[in-house]
């Protein structure tokens, strides 16, 4: 028996497409209750984890992870009569599929996981990163096969977290061995540090799993099963026991992950035949890939095998709305982040030094933006203003040179008199003085008389400012 506590947190992308099976208990998508988080404590001969990711748009995608997730619940009441090593041998099958996968009892944990997730250990005072191993001979499902496989032996007061390498990187080692150090704040800790990261640039929130072992009881040992390696009554084996462990690197040595030379060679293969494929694949920020129209497309082909044949000679050319759905920006993001995460660490032993920088980088750049915009603006308002005053009094000043019927010469009696473009306006054209001659073009009208004046230029005047006498 081992007692453990169980802490899951799914991101709030995962929490609509993923669900978990903890043990006798689901959280996720397709769960009674939707949660976020979940933690469970208890004694358990076998503590499991499953994951499936569900394609929610698809009905028949959510039909099958039901399916699934009743298979599951079946597999735990199995794990705890069986043990773990009758049930490895024999239990699963093609039947069960998971895109995530952790198997613990008390002579060994097995973790099943995406590439672009870590898987480590914090003993002692140190974090070490567990490496893949090679897949021992199992009858498994291919959903299963295709993922990282880890195997160790757990002990007591040992602390698993499963999480983005990525968002191990944001913090120094020393940092992280000291919060890990007390596993019963992991939830407020693991809030705060999530805080941190977006501030770095990291995603505001991400997926991750952890496993406090408290207590481990290997039960009654007889004299062929008490070796230095610990056993219990039930799933000490010859089995377990052939199995190649995981590899650990310390955190202070770097978060790298290492491939065995024999599992990296099947990799590249494995790579090469997948490349060939050209179906499309559903993509989760969880860092699965879900073949459901793969096989939606087989199942399609062995019913039609005429149109199939059809389709592979001469295959549709996608529309610009399909380049569009499959084009995937998640490159873009990355190269972002990257910067975004390199310009708040300018400085490697000072992070408030660096942020300050960044904040002063980033107001000169909006002050530079600003002048720059109000530069153009002032410099189109002096056009503007150069222009429109010549040009309104050239054109207001214009009158039909065909509509002067005679002209009298007048001279100007009133001590001012101002020229205007038209009738009643306001637009000046000019100021004449007493004594000022000028010459009559029209009759008046509505007290309005047009004159020209000696330069050429003609407008309009007050008939009673003109001829005060009358």
């Amino acid at each position: 028996m081992i007692r453990s506590t169980l802490t899951a947190h799914l991101a709030e992308r995962d929490r609509k497409e993923l669900t978990l099976q903890l043990n006798d208990r689901d959280i996720g998508l397709l769960a009674t209750h939707r949660q976020q988080h979940y933690v469970a404590s208890g004694n358990r001969r076998v503590q499991l984890i499953a994951g499936i990711l569900t394609d929610k748009d698809d009905p028949a995608a959510i039909h099958d992870t039901r399916v699934q997730l009743r298979q599951w619940q079946l597999a735990f009441r199995d794990l705890q009569i069986q043990g773990l090593s009758r049930f490895l041998e024999a239990g699963i099958n093609d039947g069960l599929e998971a895109d995530f996968l952790f198997l613990m009892t008390a002579e060994i944990v097995f973790v099943f996981c995406n590439k672009d997730l870590g898987v480590y250990l914090h003993r002692g005072e140190r974090i070490y990163r567990q490496q893949p191993t090679l897949l021992p001979q199992l009858n498994l499902s291919e959903s299963i096969r295709k993922l990282d496989f880890y195997a160790f032996r757990p002990r007591e007061n040992d602390n698993f977290l499963i999480i983005d390498p990525e968002f191990i990187d944001l913090f120094m080692a020393e940092e992280l061995e000291e919060l890990f150090g007390d596993m019963r704040q992991l939830n407020v800790s693991m809030a705060e540090l999530s805080s941190i990261a977006s501030q770095s640039g990291y995603s505001n929130d991400t997926t991750w799993f952890s496993v406090h072992v408290q207590r481990i009881d290997t039960g009654q040992m007889s004299g062929s099963k008490n070796t230095s390696l610990g056993g219990s009554e039930y799933d000490h084996s010859g089995f377990l026991q052939s199995i190649r462990r995981s590899k650990v690197v310390p955190l202070r040595d770097g978060n790298v992950r290492i491939l065995p030379a024999e599992l990296e060679l099947e990799r590249q293969v494995r790579y090469f035949e997948e490349s060939q494929a050209q179906a499309p694949k559903f993509i989760s920020s969880f860092g699965n890939e879900k073949p459901r129209l793969q096989n939606k497309r087989t199942g399609d082909q062995r019913q039609y095998p005429s149109a199939a044949r059809t389709q592979e000679e001469n295959p549709p050319e996608p529309k610009v709305i399909d380049r569009i759905k499959m084009w995937n920006a998640g490159g873009i993001k990355d190269v972002f982040n990257r910067l975004f995460y390199r310009a708040t660490h300018l400085f490697e032993h000072s992070r408030s030094l660096s942020l300050l920088t960044f904040i002063a980088i980033v107001l000169l750049l909006l002050l530079l933006l600003v002048w720059g915009i109000k530069s153009i603006g002032s410099g189109t308002g002096r056009e503007e203003e150069t222009k429109s005053p010549d040009s309104t009094v050239e054109e207001s000043s214009t009158i039909d040179p065909d509509a002067t019927i005679f002209e009298i010469e007048v001279e100007v009696r009133a001590n001012s008199l101002q020229v205007m473009t038209s009738p009643g306006g306001t637009d000046l054209i000019a100021t004449l003085q007493r004594g000022d001659k000028v010459f009559q073009t029209s009759q008046a009208e509505e007290s309005w008389v047009r004159v020209r004046l000696a330069d050429g230029r003609q407008g309009y005047v007050l008939e009673q400012l003109l001829f005060p006498e009358e």
